[in-house]
């Protein structure tokens, strides 16, 4: 097994609640989740720390990557998980979603539209924004750190609005279903991630 890097290490510690190490910025896990939804809309280089991928992102050197013993130790991991699914519910709640635990099941959600819902929902039931990009993540992400049930809760809630309100383009509903549907190897754009294709 390859050994993390320590940009990808610090993951882990990120998400540790007895670590609470910051991110590359300086900034807790914690802190962030407590941030106003405008400066969820507005700060645009933490969505890639709080749901990593296994692929490189535009922001370089800067933002950690996925590598399997990052993704192995996530998925072994109750509290790296359950700290995963607080950072969930926290953009749930920014998209205009309440969300519960599901009962009897573990790292799943029940996913509603709250009743103030159309601020968060004004956020990506539009034809193109770049929340439809973090949306994509934050899918794909869940599924490769071990909270699979989850990103399928999260999916399915986003399709019934979708069915509903009918603004969302076509490409980004493709994205969205290949984050949850395609092998892990395989990012939502067919890039290919080798190491992934044993699980």
């Amino acid at each position: 097994m390859p050994s993390s890097s320590s940009r990808t290490r610090r993951l882990v510690n990120f998400y540790d609640p007895t670590v609470k190490a910051p991110d590359a910025r300086g900034r807790k896990l914690d802190e962030i989740l407590e941030w106003s939804d405008d400066q969820l809309e507005h700060q645009h280089n933490y969505i890639q720390t709080v749901f990593p991928l296994p692929e490189e992102s535009g922001f370089g050197h800067i933002a950690p990557v996925i590598d399997e013993e990052t993704m192995l130790i996530f998925t072994q991991s109750p509290e790296l998980k359950r700290n995963l699914l607080r950072a969930l519910k926290r953009m749930l709640a920014f998209y205009g979603f309440g969300a519960e635990d599901k009962e009897g099941h573990d790292y799943e959600l029940v996913i509603t539209p709250r009743k103030d819902c159309e601020v968060g929902f004004s956020r990506w039931v539009v034809r193109i924004d770049h929340n439809h990009l973090r949306i994509t993540r934050i899918i794909r992400s869940l599924r490769v750190l071990g909270l699979e049930g989850a990103a399928k809760d999260f999916y399915n809630a986003l399709i019934e609005v979708y069915k509903t309100m009918g603004t969302i383009g076509s490409s980004t509903i493709g994205f969205w279903t290949r984050a949850l549907e395609k092998p892990l190897c395989y990012a939502p754009d067919g890039t290919e991630v080798s190491w992934l294709e044993k699980y």
